[in-house]
């Protein structure tokens, strides 16, 4: 009889025991290391390409992402892709900039940027998304066309950042000696002010200030005596400045002193005003207004605002318009200026934009970064931040912190920086701080287009 209670008594306690541990409450299982999905994980293919007939245009990609508040992806992707946008900006406000004045004003930049930066995207495509950083956030991976005049605009015009002599081009209109106008109906000044019309008015319509020769010298006169020189040369002396040919062989003015001296400084005031030198040639003008009119000419552009300058485009246009007997003569040079720019719009002038648009520029700029520390407790966080901070200088800036995230499995902190450098050296920079405060963490994954760092606490 003892032996059958102690079998039942046994069966009782074995079934306790399986109830009690299949009600006892289940710890929660943190999220796999391979489901944690980053930016590095959202990835698509660009259709966007850059092409000689938009030369102002610029492709630029950027990834970014956007905490997901009440499940609303909407919002989250909208707020990804204005975070996406401002990134491609700044790409192309850094390119424009010398480091000196892009670390300077980032700041203002990027206030000022930030309330209208969708008039300076010509077009977009979202090529990836996806919920990253356990399924809290929106990651996107964009692609945008970036217009590199308008931003040009903005830093020079509004922002006052940028000498407008880099958007600025001077032409000049010459002709080959022994040109016989004397039964074409018209004079080389109607053609020459209808060349520079056309000139003039598309290119400023474009951004750019385009202004001939002699408007550039009035705005050369800086001085009593430096207005007496610049106001007496002609345009031939103008392009001896360009091309800076000797004093003695450029037929200077006789009344016009220190002659080697004006050449010495000449070029350097110019380069102070304008970028470009365009030059139109005219090699010839036959036939008049009552019949066949034919008009050839050369163009060459110059840029003379650094050493290295010099001719970067040259083009031979020849056009010809019928004539009559009612014929207007102004209406006839109208339309063979229009037919010659229009000739010249296909290669010459997106090669004079192109070169106006970019600026060559060195340095290391301060580029926006964001840390983000998964499972990391608050003390480490702050020992870290505290750190970060201590390490201010020229090429790390501390920006700030969103700690909304830190109670969540896994915890996550963002924080803010600037960095002037590559993805991998501000993740070596990382690295050596946490190893200084004796921090366990993995190796974060780094790649070049991504702005984020993830750093997970080991």
């Amino acid at each position: 009889m003892f032996k059958i209670l102690s079998r039942i008594l046994a069966h009782v306690l074995f079934v306790v025991l399986l109830v009690g541990c299949a009600s006892a409450p289940q710890p929660k299982s943190k999220p796999k290391a391979e489901n944690f999905l980053t930016l590095a994980d959202v990835n698509g293919q660009i259709s966007f390409k850059e092409n000689n007939n938009t030369p102002d245009i610029r492709v630029i990609r950027a990834k970014a992402k956007a905490f997901i508040k009440q499940n609303d992806l909407r919002s989250a992707k909208i707020l990804a892709t204005n975070q996406a946008t401002s990134y491609a900006v700044d790409d192309m406000v850094r390119e424009l900039l010398t480091e000196e004045i892009y670390n300077n004003n980032f700041e203002k930049i990027e206030e000022y940027l930030s309330k209208n930066l969708d008039s300076y995207v010509v077009d977009k495509e979202v090529v990836a998304e996806k919920r990253i950083f356990a399924n809290k956030y929106y990651g996107i991976d964009t692609a945008f066309k970036i217009s590199r005049q308008k931003v040009l605009v903005a830093l020079q015009k509004d922002l006052k950042l940028i000498n407008t002599s880099s958007s600025t081009l001077v032409v000049v209109i010459t002709s080959k000696k022994g040109i016989d106008l004397s039964g074409s109906g018209f004079q080389f000044g109607d053609l020459e002010d209808a060349l520079m019309n056309q000139i003039q008015t598309d290119l400023n319509q474009r951004g750019l200030r385009a202004m001939d020769f002699r408007n550039a010298i009035t705005h050369l006169q800086s001085d009593a005596k430096t207005k007496e020189q610049f106001g007496k040369i002609s345009k031939e002396q103008f392009l001896a400045v360009v091309s800076g040919s000797p004093a003695d062989r450029a037929l200077l003015n006789k009344q016009i002193q220190e002659a080697e001296g004006f050449y010495t400084t000449g070029l350097s005031l110019l380069q102070q005003l304008a970028k470009v030198v365009v030059e139109v040639n005219i090699f010839s003008i036959s036939g008049n207004t009552k019949g066949d009119l034919a008009l050839s000419l050369n163009v060459t552009a110059k840029n003379i605002s650094t050493g290295r300058g010099g001719a970067f485009a040259n083009t031979v246009t020849n056009v010809a318009r019928r004539g009559g007997p009612n014929v207007i003569p102004s209406a006839m040079i109208t339309g063979l200026v229009q037919d010659t720019y229009q000739d010249l719009k296909r290669e010459f002038i997106p090669q004079v934009i192109k070169e106006m648009s970019t600026i060559t520029v060195g340095g290391d700029k301060l580029m926006p970064y964001e840390i983000v520390l998964k499972g990391f407790d608050s003390r480490n966080v702050r020992r870290f931040r505290s750190a970060l901070d201590q390490r201010q200088n020229d090429q790390f800036r501390y920006i700030d912190y969103d700690n909304t995230l830190a109670g969540t499995q896994p915890s996550i902190v963002t924080i803010r920086v600037r960095y002037a450098g590559k993805p991998d050296r501000l993740a070596d920079l990382l690295m050596g701080i946490l190893d200084g405060q004796q921090i366990d963490f993995k190796e974060p994954r780094v790649a070049p287009e991504l702005k984020d760092i993830v750093i997970e606490h080991q």
